[in-house]
C-alpha cells in the first residue's frame, strides 16, 4: 500500500509564495510512488488547483463547511472543494478544536458533507500534554473517535483516513517516542476494527522531521505522515517523503 504524506501549510504563506511553493514540488515529485497531498490556504487552493493539474500531486484542503450551501457567512463548502480538484479534507485539526472550540458534533457534520462529496475526510485526533500525564490519553481518543463517527453510516466511514497527533508534539520541537506512537496506533486501528473500519489508513503528524520520519513509518508501523513546518521548505519534505521505514 502506497504510504501518504499531507503537507499542511496552514496559514503560513501568501498566495504568490503558495503558488511559487507548489511550483517548486511539481517539479521535485515527478513519478512519486506515494501518494502526496498538498493543503495550501483557501485563497491559494485555486491557483494551485490549476499548478497541479497535470501533476502526480493531489490537491488537499485545510477543512470544508459542514453545510452544503446557504447562508453560512465565512464557510466553504465541499462541492465548491470538489469542483477545484480537491481529494483530502482535513478535519478535526487540534488547532480547530482548540481554537475554533469545533465539537465531535461538527466535526461528525464536517465528515459527512465531506463524504457526500466523494472526497477523503482525514480526521485528526489527539490528547494534549496534561491529558497524557494523567493517563488519558487513550480514553481523549477514543472519545474523540466516537464523537466524530456518531451517528454516521458505514458509506461515509469506508474512506476516512485518521490522522494522530499529540497535541503536545504539534509545532513544539517535542519529539513523540516511537513507542507511544506504537501504542496509540494500536488503539485507533483495534478502536476501528471493532467499529468495522478494517483497512483503514492511520497517519502520524507531530513535529515530523527528516530524522524522524523514518520511526513513524517502520517501528511505529504508520501508513503515513500529516507534515506542517517542515513542508514549507520543499527540500526537507522531499527527504521525509523518500525516507525509508525503519
Amino acid at each position: 500500500m502506497k504510504k501518504i504524506f499531507i503537507a499542511n501549510w496552514k496559514m503560513q504563506l501568501a498566495p504568490t509564495e503558495a503558488e511559487k511553493l507548489a511550483q517548486s514540488f511539481v517539479h521535485t515529485f515527478k513519478d512519486t510512488k506515494n501518494e502526496v497531498v498538498v493543503c495550501p490556504d483557501f485563497l491559494s487552493l485555486a491557483a494551485v488547483s490549476k499548478i497541479f493539474k497535470s501533476s502526480d500531486l493531489s490537491l488537499g484542503a485545510q477543512d470544508a463547511s459542514a453545510f452544503e450551501r446557504g447562508a453560512y457567512t465565512g464557510e466553504v463548502s465541499a462541492f465548491d472543494l470538489s469542483s477545484l480538484g480537491v481529494k483530502y479534507v482535513i478535519i478535526g485539526h487540534s488547532e480547530r478544536r482548540t481554537c475554533m472550540e469545533e465539537s465531535d458534533k461538527l466535526i461528525s457534520g464536517k465528515i459527512k458533507a465531506v463524504s457526500a462529496e466523494k472526497l477523503i475526510p482525514v480526521l485528526c485526533v489527539g490528547e494534549n500534554a496534561t491529558e497524557r500525564k494523567q493517563g488519558k490519553a487513550a480514553s481523549v481518543i477514543r472519545g474523540q473517535l466516537k464523537g466524530a463517527f456518531k451517528s454516521l453510516p458505514a458509506k461515509n466511514l469506508r474512506s476516512v483516513v485518521i490522522a494522530y497527533e499529540p497535541i503536545w508534539a504539534i509545532g513544539t520541537g517535542v519529539n513523540c517516542d516511537p513507542l507511544i506512537a506504537t501504542r496509540m496506533k494500536t488503539i485507533i486501528k483495534d478502536w476501528c476494527e471493532r467499529a468495522g473500519l478494517k483497512k483503514t489508513a492511520i497517519l502520524y503528524g507531530g513535529s515530523v522531521k527528516t530524522d524522524n520520519a523514518t520511526s513513524f513509518l517502520g517501528k511505529a508501523g504508520y501508513d503515513g505522515l500529516l507534515i506542517g513546518g517542515a513542508s514549507l521548505y520543499v527540500d526537507s519534505f522531499k527527504n521525509i517523503v523518500n525516507a525509508k521505514s525503519k
